[in-house]
């Protein structure tokens, strides 16, 4: 049995900012993933980033569970945007397309105000 992907939830204003540590892959951080943002929605909290550095392996399974959670999101009038996607990560999804769904960033204030409401900055 391989290490348990691990999420670290904190918010920033209404974005809420889930940190995903170790695989995202098939029957572990799939599921994982899938269980912590059908909550998020459930509560209303539909403005969601997933910071990706500490993602050490991605899979079909995790890929596909990406995608499915973005509908998720955008079914509630919300969006699901990745943040610090490892170089791997970031191949995987220039190969696959999606980095034409997905809006992908490098730094999470940007990622955070991209959701147009009051940036952590403002006064």
């Amino acid at each position: 049995m391989g290490k348990r992907m691990r999420i670290v939830e904190r918010r920033v204003g209404d974005v809420t900012i889930l940190q995903l540590i170790g695989r995202l892959e098939l029957e572990d951080g799939d599921t994982m993933l899938r269980d912590a943002i059908n909550a998020l929605v459930a509560e209303g909290r539909v403005k969601i980033v997933l910071d990706m550095k500490e993602v050490t392996r991605l899979d079909s399974a995790g890929i596909g569970m990406l995608v499915s959670k973005l509908l998720t999101a955008r079914r509630g009038d919300g969006n699901l945007k990745l943040l610090n996607p490892t170089a791997r990560t970031d191949r995987l999804m220039e190969i696959t397309k999606l980095n034409t769904i997905f809006e992908i960033f490098k730094d999470e204030e940007a990622a955070v105000r991209s959701f147009g409401g009051p940036s952590a900055a403002a006064v």
